[in-house]
């Protein structure tokens, strides 16, 4: 979601120590509490499995979505493609105004149903209220 929503350098996935977790320099999302404890640089701790509450979290420090985004699988830019383009590459008609593809691995994207599904959750986010720890 980091990488589609706000076009951020983001590297996740189960392979990834505890151990360099806790070393890098830079901000760590998790929900994990223990690694949370042993972190020494910038972590943000979601204690909940709620997606639009992170989405919201993310919104309350400034993060503006859909101005930027970047390749979900991996992170690469997306630059603005005819959807035509698109069309011929994955092999069937692409219902969309606006296509992408990604100058890293390729891969092509373009404003479907997932992509709504992300401006529901978006919009719910700016609507939820959530209390973050020593600033309400």
């Amino acid at each position: 979601m980091l990488r589609i929503l706000f076009g951020l350098p983001a590297v996740y996935g189960v392979g990834l120590e505890d151990s360099d977790l806790a070393a890098t320099e830079c901000l760590v999302v998790t929900r994990d509490k223990e690694l949370f404890r042993r972190r020494k640089g910038p972590t943000l701790l979601l204690t909940t499995d709620d997606r639009v509450k992170w989405l919201a979290v993310f919104l309350r420090l400034g993060l503006r979505p859909f101005e930027k985004s970047a390749c979900p699988i991996c992170g690469g830019p997306l630059v603005e493609v005819p959807c035509d383009v698109a069309e011929k590459a994955v092999g069937h008609r692409v219902l969309s105004h606006v296509c992408w593809q990604c100058a890293s691995c390729g891969r092509y994207y373009w404003v479907g149903s997932h992509w709504r599904g992300l401006r529901r959750l978006v919009d719910d986010a700016r609507t939820t209220v959530i209390q973050c720890l020593g600033i309400g």
